[in-house]
C-alpha cells in the first residue's frame, strides 16, 4: 500500500474491547395480510441503508470516524452492514490515529411466523482498540431497537502498556456490564449479570418488564380484540419472551 494511503497509528496498543448484542423483537401477526405487511416493514425499516445510518450514528457517538462501509441486502429479507472505523482525529492532527476498529450488524427476520408469532433478531458487534469505549453505546442501542430481549457480551483481549512499560490487560475498571446502563434502562428491563472478571469476560441479559400489546401487535390494534383474544395473545408472547430470556 502506498505510504500516503496508510493511516498513522498513535499510541498503538494490542488491547481489543469487543461488545456484542443480540436484540430480539417479538410481534404478533393477526392475519396472512399482516404477514405480508410485516415482511415489507422489516425490509424497509432494517434495510442496509437504514442500518448504515444507525451504525454511523453509533460510530460518531463514541468518538469514531467512518473509514469504509460494506453493505448487503438479502432476499427474501434481512441485511448486513460492516463499518471500518477509526478514532476521530485530534484537533492538532489532520489524520485519524487508529484504524483497528470495526462495527457490524446482521439481521435475522423469521421468514415463516409460528402461530402468529414473528421473532426478529439483530446482532451488532463493536470491536475497538485505543481509547474508544464500546460501553458508551449500550443505552443508545437498546433504545434505538426497543428490543424485548437483549443478550450482551463484552470481552477484553490482548494487552497494552502504561507509561512505565508495564503490561496492562484492561484500560478501565469493570465488574459488570449493567454498571454502564442508565436509569431508564433499569426502569424498563429486568437485568441479569454474569461475569468472569479474572478473564475479562462479561455477560448481561435484559428482558422487558411489562408486556404492552400495542408494542407487539402488527396489523391489528387492541380495540379489535376481545378480552379472551387479548389474554391468549399476551400468554403466547410471554411464553416466547421467557424462552428467549432463559435460553
Amino acid at each position: 500500500m502506498p505510504t500516503d494511503k496508510k493511516i498513522p497509528l498513535y499510541g498503538f496498543n494490542n488491547l481489543t474491547k469487543s461488545l456484542s448484542f443480540s436484540l430480539y423483537r417479538v410481534h404478533y401477526l393477526a392475519s396472512t395480510q399482516s404477514n405480508h405487511s410485516y415482511h415489507a416493514y422489516i425490509n424497509e425499516a432494517y434495510s442496509s441503508v437504514k442500518l448504515t445510518e444507525l451504525l454511523s450514528k453509533i460510530c460518531h457517538s463514541i468518538g469514531g470516524n467512518v473509514l469504509n462501509i460494506a453493505s448487503q441486502d438479502y432476499i427474501p429479507q434481512g441485511a448486513s452492514v460492516t463499518l471500518m472505523i477509526s478514532e476521530e482525529a485530534k484537533p492538532e492532527s489532520l489524520v485519524a490515529h487508529l484504524d483497528k476498529s470495526h462495527l457490524c450488524i446482521h439481521t435475522y427476520p423469521e421468514e415463516t411466523p409460528q402461530d402468529g408469532i414473528a421473532i426478529f433478531r439483530a446482532d451488532i458487534e463493536l470491536s475497538t482498540c485505543g481509547i474508544i469505549s464500546p460501553l458508551k453505546v449500550l443505552d443508545y442501542v437498546i433504545k434505538e431497537f426497543s428490543a424485548d430481549i437483549i443478550d450482551i457480551d463484552y470481552r477484553i483481549r490482548g494487552m497494552t502498556r502504561d507509561q512505565q512499560g508495564n503490561k496492562c490487560f484492561s484500560d478501565h475498571e469493570i465488574t459488570k456490564i449493567s454498571s454502564y446502563l442508565g436509569k431508564s434502562t433499569f426502569q424498563d428491563y429486568t437485568i441479569e449479570d454474569n461475569g468472569l472478571a479474572q478473564i475479562n469476560l462479561y455477560h448481561c441479559k435484559l428482558a422487558r418488564k411489562s408486556i404492552k400489546l400495542s408494542h407487539h401487535l402488527f396489523g391489528s390494534s387492541e380495540e379489535e380484540l376481545s378480552t379472551s383474544e387479548e389474554a391468549k395473545i399476551q400468554t403466547q408472547i410471554s411464553l416466547q419472551l421467557d424462552d428467549l430470556f432463559l435460553a
